[in-house]
């Protein structure tokens, strides 16, 4: 029996005419409190282990498959104790074949079409273990807000074809900056940074940040580890102090460098982490 999960990046549906070309992040909302890029050259495995994550079931050799259609997943993420609710924008290549012979009544999906408010253009949303859409042959979204996703695709798609100039994201610019540039890195925002801080560290640190944000790129001698470069922003310069105390003796930060910027900014670089503590943050 085909695997479900073949439709994640192999399939799709018919999607509005064509029109303003739409960047899968700017579907992303504003409502989560730690955002991720993670582009296909940075670390394939990880985009395996997202798709298995949203799939329970699937086979090593449907993740590498959907995989190799992947260009980049960027998420928001919100953790409670009991659960993490994800938000998915997928951009990759997405044939349109396969959804009817895989997303269907038969194997426990229920398929309703929505159609956005004022629009005339109808989109199949697929509910089994996940819920997910296919906005069009270059996107897939995943999870949380899909009616959002599918009202702010429509509203871009209909603009002008060459209206190209920016990208219209509900995260501030310097955000949508700095996540559209993972390129060969993986690179996260935290706004509530305090659970991100726990899985990396293992101690319960109250530094008293604004957010913290960086980037993981894989350790070309040692595969199964990242550097970790962290850029944190405290509330003022006495929590920085306390702070840098603290981050010094979670880390071990022998052989990792240090910087200052201002009053109450610390950027730390050359952090080296497991993987498995990236895929444990993810619930992967």
């Amino acid at each position: 029996m085909t695997s479900i999960l073949l439709v994640l990046l192999l399939a799709g549906c018919k999607s509005a005419p064509a029109g303003r070309p739409v960047d899968a992040l700017e579907l992303i909302d504003d409502q989560s409190a730690f955002y991720i890029a993670v582009p296909k050259e940075a670390d394939n495995i990880l985009i395996e282990r997202i798709i298995t994550g949203f799939y329970k079931d699937a086979t090593e050799s449907d993740a590498k498959m959907i995989a190799d259609h992947v260009n980049k997943i960027y998420c928001g993420l919100n953790r409670s104790k009991h659960e993490t609710e994800v938000q998915a924008s997928v951009e990759g290549s997405i044939p349109s074949s396969f959804i009817p012979k895989v997303l269907n009544a038969k194997k426990g999906w229920i398929v309703n079409d929505f159609t956005p408010a004022e629009s005339l253009n109808k989109y199949k949303v697929y509910t089994g273990p996940v819920e997910m859409t296919f906005p069009s042959p270059k996107i897939a979204c995943i999870g949380r807000g899909l009616e959002g996703m599918l009202t702010k695709y429509d509203r871009l798609a209909a603009l002008p074809a060459d209206d190209t100039t920016e990208l219209y994201s509900d995260l501030d610019e310097e955000l949508t900056s700095y996540l559209k540039g993972a390129e060969n890195e993986i690179r996260f925002f935290a706004n509530k940074p305090q659970s991100f801080l726990t899985i990396l560290t293992g101690a319960q640190l109250d530094l008293k940040l604004i957010d913290v944000k960086g980037n993981f790129t894989t350790d070309p001698k040692h595969p199964n580890q990242y550097f970790l470069d962290l850029d944190f922003r405290f509330k003022n310069g006495t929590f920085l102090k306390a702070g840098r105390t603290l981050l010094i003796l979670a880390f071990g930060l022998t052989n990792s460098q240090e910087e200052i910027i201002g009053d109450s900014e610390l950027i730390i670089n050359d952090i080296r982490i497991d993987k498995q503590q990236l895929y444990k943050l993810l619930s992967l």
